[in-house]
């Protein structure tokens, strides 16, 4: 009796730890221990996006340029629509650099929090630790960070990517959504901070 108590109190507390994203649903056994991101994964692609981001209450609006590097860096170049550097940063999977960045982002929090989004955005090869499924079908891959969990919400036939929601202690800190997906670009991207005031919304620009 007494080992059923402490069993069924266990279950209690992992269930109450789960993000919101998968608490309740079902897990999943699948093959793939790893999900790759497929947007910014283009050597010899520059993204370019018209770029709007609000944080603390400014608003900044230009064109965002994103450039794959190699295997795990990317670099980041947001201009004003007149050609006025607002930042330069350059992110890969073990180390962070500011290149520059004007004095309205040059906060600590503010400066960690764009670090943060970027890596997110555009890192490709994601350890899955546990997967999920939504009654839609959609599935829920979940990675474990160093602060809390990233769940990759993708479909089930195509695996398209639709969204990345950051979690941490129980709570949705950030939720990256892709739309208007072409040929491994997600035309529309908005990453949305649930607990601090910023918003960044990106719409690609094509070529053509």
């Amino acid at each position: 009796m007494r080992f059923f108590l402490i069993s069924a109190l266990f279950v209690v507390l992992i269930s109450s730890c789960a993000a919101p994203t998968v608490k309740g649903l079902p897990e999943i056994e699948t093959a793939a221990t790893e999900f790759i991101n497929p947007y910014f994964s283009n050597i010899d692609q520059d993204y370019v996006y018209k770029a709007k981001i609000n944080a603390y209450g400014s608003t900044l609006g230009g064109v965002l340029i994103i450039k794959k590097l190699n295997l795990s860096t990317h670099r980041f170049v947001f201009v004003t629509t007149f050609g006025n550097k607002i930042f330069d940063l350059e992110i890969s999977d073990y180390s962070i650099k500011t290149h520059y960045i004007i004095d309205e982002l040059d906060r600590g929090l503010v400066l960690k929090m764009l670090h943060r989004d970027f890596e997110i955005l555009t890192k490709e090869h994601i350890k899955i630790t546990k997967s999920f499924k939504r009654a839609n079908e959609d599935i829920i891959h979940q990675s474990k960070t160093k602060k809390g969990n990233n769940h990759y919400i993708t479909t089930l036939q195509s695996q398209e990517l639709l969204e990345i929601i950051h979690s941490k202690n129980s709570k949705e800190k950030i939720i990256f959504t892709f739309s208007k997906v072409k040929n491994s670009i997600a035309e529309k991207i908005s990453i949305d901070h649930k607990t601090a005031p910023l918003k960044i919304d990106l719409e690609y620009i094509s070529k053509n």
